[in-house]
């Protein structure tokens, strides 16, 4: 069987995207009589043939669903993903702010990070430079294959309760998950949720740095990048602020990623992008739509035979 259907996620699946234990873990069931299935890969002479089979041994039950779900045409399948993405997105919307805060801090933390959130949102001079990096992401994040290998470098951070969700199928649809919520927030829909999880990353780019500091010594444009950011937290002088922005746009380094001279405001961007993505990468995705789930789904599907 080519297609199956995930009660989990409410979307049809390619048995080639996923691996045997996704089955369960995802809640995939046949996308005709709804009765579990399991994924099978075949090798025939070093050819690998992906496919679905039911846990029942009914040879009648597999071929009747076969020709059934072969009539699943693909316009079908990316018109239900499509709402089913959007129910998702609506449903992480709803809990973005408090998940961050709740995800992203203990609590002696979380009340440094209040006070440094609350210093960030008065400033017209950052909230002036967010529209401008706002302008300018949506033509550079319109590369999806990009962004996913961005992605890809701050997925080695993350860490958490979600040990259970460490398939590559799960982490591609986690980088998925992040993705269009990105899109959703470059498109201008909630220009408030985009200062609030960039204002954030601020906090954590400079927390990240703080602890270096600590563990080690920071490079020397670390340092000043270190120095320019704590200094804008501490003064409400918003000619000062825009003193400091001024100050690491004057600051010339060699980029450790691309090796040409670049300003260190260039390179306070990218850190603010890289701990943006990674907040969007750690929002708990799978434990949100497992509670959507328990409360919808209870019952539906019978797992005794697995």
């Amino acid at each position: 069987m080519k297609t199956a259907y995930s009660l989990f996620l409410h979307e049809y699946v390619d048995p080639a995207s996923i691996e045997y234990d996704d089955s369960r873990t995802f809640q995939i069931v046949c996308a005709v009589c709804k009765e579990p299935v399991f994924k099978v890969a075949r090798d025939n002479k070093g050819k690998t043939t992906h496919y679905f089979s039911h846990y029942k041994k009914d040879e009648t039950l597999n071929s009747q669903c076969e020709l059934r779900v072969n009539h699943i045409t693909n316009n079908k399948i990316d018109e239900v993903r499509k709402e089913s993405r959007n129910q998702k997105l609506n449903l992480f919307l709803k809990v973005f702010q408090d998940i961050v805060w709740e995800n992203e801090y203990d609590e002696i933390g979380k009340r440094k990070a209040r006070q440094y959130f609350f210093q960030l949102g008065g400033s017209q001079v950052l909230s002036t430079w967010l529209r401008v990096l706002l302008q300018g992401f949506r033509r550079e994040m319109e590369d999806k294959e990009n962004v996913l290998d961005m992605f890809d470098e701050s997925l080695e951070n993350i860490h958490g309760d979600e040990a259970d969700f460490t398939s590559t199928y799960a982490l591609n649809l986690r980088k998925e998950f992040a993705f269009e919520f990105l899109q959703y927030l470059l498109a201008g829909h909630s220009k408030t949720n985009f200062f609030f999880l960039f204002n954030h990353a601020y906090i954590k780019v400079l927390e990240s740095l703080e602890k270096k500091r600590k563990e080690t010594e920071l490079l020397p444009w670390e340092e000043e990048m270190f120095n320019c950011m704590r200094k804008f937290l501490k003064t409400n002088n918003e000619n000062k602020r825009m003193g400091l922005f001024n100050r690491m746009d004057e600051y010339k380094m060699i980029s450790p990623y691309t090796h040409q001279e670049v300003d260190l405001h260039i390179m306070f961007g990218s850190y603010l992008q890289y701990h943006a993505f990674g907040i969007l990468l750690r929002i708990p995705y799978f434990r949100l739509l497992k509670q959507n789930f328990n409360r919808k789904e209870v019952g539906k599907f019978d797992s005794s035979h697995l």
